[in-house]
């Protein structure tokens, strides 16, 4: 009987062996195609990113003569996300599944509206209406920073609740008050500072980044669906047992991002609009 025990949980664990293995591979391959496509990274990466973007031209940055492939608004949200994500991880957050107090939930709602002000603001000069200010890049980072912060929040907390078993997550908050809040937001502020400086070391990387963030975002919102479906929700007692739905989301993702950025252009061809995409 102990035996049957013994075998039976070491067939479970040996049977997850292949599914954080298989979530590394599906990095690497992802990394490994885009690299050997040819092109520059400046081109491909538009291209990859062409259907979660407006990417106007006016709108982005530019390093030299090459640009982000978000534009100054996105390329906040996503680098917004992806750095209070790396500091909640680098604090051990991992798994915190608590909603924030009243105070610090508020806070986080209104992180939002500077970038709803802003993105009317923009529209009515787009739109030649009268419009409170004159738009600019570093403006439209700041506020997506801001939104980007509480998109991972959103994020982290919707992954922790429906992933983990009740008793294997942790009932504190994800961000211990605002102070800690506040730092994470220095921080961002200061990637700002460093992408509007324009300096050419930063956009490789940063570009990595901004597509690597995508990926996480459309990722982390899809797991919850992957796991209702899958009828593994609040199932797992280790990180490595959502290997398996955590592969099924990045392929899902990776899937999505591709056909959003087909369908723009396949559109784009159709009505022939300039798409605007490096080569």
């Amino acid at each position: 009987m102990i035996s049957d025990v013994t075998t039976r949980t070491a067939y479970a664990r040996n049977s997850w062996l292949g599914w954080p293995g298989a979530f590394v591979v599906l990095i690497i391959l992802a990394f490994v195609l885009f690299t050997l496509i040819p092109g520059t990274v400046e081109g491909k990466s538009l291209a990859v990113l062409h259907g979660l973007c407006a990417q106007q031209p006016t709108h982005s940055y530019y390093f030299g003569e090459a640009r982000l492939p978000f534009d100054a608004r996105m390329t906040g949200i996503y680098s917004g996300f992806a750095v209070s994500a790396a500091y909640l991880v680098l604090r051990g957050r991992w798994r915190y599944a608590a909603v924030p107090d009243v105070k610090l939930a508020a806070l986080l709602v209104m992180l939002i509206l500077p970038l709803a002000i802003d993105g009317v603001n923009s529209l009515l000069k787009d739109v030649q209406l009268p419009y409170l200010y004159e738009p600019r890049n570093i403006v439209r980072t700041l506020t997506g920073l801001m939104l980007g912060t509480s998109l991972a929040t959103f994020v982290w907390l919707l992954v922790a609740q429906t992933a983990f078993r009740p008793s294997r997550r942790s009932n504190l908050p994800i961000w211990s008050g605002v102070r800690e809040l506040a730092l994470a937001l220095g921080l961002q502020i200061a990637l700002a500072a460093s992408i509007s400086l324009s300096g050419l070391p930063v956009r490789i990387p940063l570009t990595y980044l901004l597509m690597a963030s995508a990926a996480i975002v459309v990722t982390g919102l899809l797991l919850p669906f992957v796991l209702l479906v899958t009828r593994s929700e609040q199932q797992a007692a280790e990180t490595a047992e959502i290997a398996r739905p955590a592969t099924l989301a990045l392929l899902g993702a990776l899937l999505f991002i591709a056909a959003m950025a087909g369908g723009r252009f396949f559109l784009e061809l159709v009505l022939g609009v300039s798409n605007q995409v490096a080569t």
